[in-house]
């Protein structure tokens, strides 16, 4: 009997050692994960019945300080932006680009016209032909965009800004146009997108659509953003335009889509 109960204290003695292990080992592995992991956002997307996980980072360094460099303020009070070249050179009311800029890797991208003018599809080559993979994406889901509005010269823009202004107003123009050489259409890396279904039409009204509905939720896979969101009035100073989408590169545009932030709020601009 005597060796019975040692046996039976042994073995309990060895669950104890055992579980404490298992438990120490257990609070040690997640300490380690939750040390490792604590600057990691994900988000879970369902689609259809796909469950789709996007980690981005919270990298400090898609802030890129180094592209909102200006020079000192023409005449007009505008800064004029020197990283023109780049995927991420930010142009609004407040920053010019170069007087007389023309993008020198201007192309048309292979896309069905449907219904849009070829000459107004043009985009800068890289920009160009993340289009074209999402106008393939989207007519894969069975839906049908077209590239009403890309490249404007500056001489385009004065036309139209003009126009606008004759028929349209002074507020309606500020609200929805760019003054002459702050267009981001003369960046050659934004393209006004609409759908035959829509009548090909630029208003409020398309992100209703399912085409719109859709750009909104992949735009940024195919690296472009809705540049002017309806709740980013007071950081663009541009009304909402659901049609108007700008090529920044699939990196930056997830991590801007994810963290709901204009272009602006990445890249303030510093005098």
């Amino acid at each position: 009997m005597a060796r019975r109960g040692n046996r039976r204290r042994k073995k309990a003695m060895v669950r104890i050692v055992v579980t404490s292990l298992v438990l120490v080992v257990g609070a040690v592995s997640a300490l380690n994960y939750h040390h490792k992991d604590e600057n990691v956002k994900t988000m879970v997307i369902k689609k259809d019945d796909k469950v789709k996980t996007n980690i981005v980072k919270n990298d400090d360094s898609l802030h890129f300080p180094d592209y909102y460099k200006t020079t000192k303020k023409d005449e007009n009070g505008l800064l004029e932006v020197l990283n023109i070249d780049s995927n991420l050179v930010l142009v609004n009311k407040d920053r010019k680009l170069p007087d007389g800029y023309e993008p020198d890797d201007l192309i048309y991208p292979s896309i069905p016209l449907n219904g849009a003018v070829k000459e107004k599809t043009r985009m800068r080559s890289e920009a160009a032909h993340a289009l074209e993979k999402l106008f393939a994406g989207a007519s894969a889901d069975g839906y049908t965009l077209t590239a009403v509005s890309g490249y404007r010269s500056y001489d385009r823009q004065v036309a139209l800004y003009n126009n606008y202004l004759a028929t349209r107003g002074e507020e309606w123009t500020k609200a929805y146009s760019a003054y002459p050489g702050t267009s981001e259409h003369q960046t050659g890396l934004a393209m006004d997108v609409s759908s035959p279904a829509f009548g090909n039409a630029l208003e409020v009204d398309f992100v209703k659509t399912a085409e719109g509905k859709w750009l909104a939720d992949h735009a940024h896979e195919y690296g472009f953003i809705i540049r002017y969101p309806e709740d980013k009035v007071e950081k663009t100073h541009y009304h909402y335009e659901p049609w108007h989408i700008r090529y920044v590169g699939v990196k930056y545009a997830t991590y801007l889509y994810n963290n709901h932030l204009a272009l602006e709020e990445a890249m303030p601009a510093k005098k």
